[in-house]
């Protein structure tokens, strides 16, 4: 698992406060935003610095945390909903007068959002298996996800995610991903073509056909398993160079 780097004297990663250097535009300088409710944010922040590293300092990387609707700064160009509880992280959303912010926010399709584990759940229009109530979602893609789909948290494992989405396949890399899924939810309808799968489960003796579990639609991407829990950095080489591309058009 990786841990954050704490020599930050490279320019192309250094870490800041929401309330320093705010005048920089996401044009020159890439401004991530990392949701702190739960899980692993701090791993998170690890691999996009080693991913912008590896991408040989091609922006400055400055990443912020995000806890109120005060942090969602129009100059983020990128946010990471990490996992954790979804029906946790609802609640705090919804306490904290976030969730119309974050809506907002990701309808600016200038702004990419990925979600993972519980953050894919977040971003879903549905979801399956709710606690009685329901929860509160902050929605976008037009899938319906089921939680706690391969079972409780004795039922997490590590399987070979098979990568379908030829972007993410970078030179001598296998067309496999080690996923790490942990009470991990699975895609179990998509209900727009403008939805594409990126990844998946293969099938197993158990399994009819393949289990989706990653997404993309317009800006918003979706893992169900964790690749901050890995070493593999190809996921937020991915997020980091949509957003790139995203500038520069």
């Amino acid at each position: 698992m990786p841990s954050v780097n704490n020599d930050l004297s490279s320019p192309s990663t250094k870490i800041t406060s929401n309330q320093s250097n705010m005048d920089e535009q996401c044009e020159e300088q890439l401004h991530i935003g990392i949701l702190e409710i739960q899980g692993g944010f701090s791993e998170h922040k690890a691999a996009l610095i080693k991913a912008a590293q590896l991408m040989g300092n091609e922006a400055m990387l400055k990443i912020y945390s995000v806890r109120k609707a005060e942090d969602l700064l129009s100059k983020l160009c990128g946010l990471i909903i990490p996992g954790g509880e979804s029906t946790t992280m609802g609640l705090f959303i919804t306490r904290n007068k976030m969730a119309d912010a974050l809506q907002d926010w990701i309808k600016d399709e200038k702004h990419i959002v990925w979600g993972t584990c519980a953050g894919l759940i977040m971003l879903a229009n549905q979801s399956e298996k709710q606690k009685i109530g329901g929860q509160s979602l902050i929605g976008g893609l037009d899938i319906v996800v089921s939680r706690n789909y391969f079972g409780r948290q004795v039922n997490s494992f590590q399987g070979k995610v098979k990568i379908v989405d030829k972007s993410l396949l970078k030179e001598n890399t296998p067309s496999y991903f080690e996923g790490v899924f942990i009470r991990a939810p699975a895609v179990v309808k998509v209900n727009s073509p403008e939805v594409s799968t990126l990844a998946v489960l293969p099938h197993s003796s158990k399994e009819k056909s393949d289990t989706i579990v990653a997404v993309k639609q317009k800006n918003i991407i979706g893992t169900a398993f964790h690749p901050e829990l890995t070493e593999d950095l190809r996921w937020h080489e991915y997020f980091l160079k949509i957003i790139l591309s995203v500038q520069n058009h």
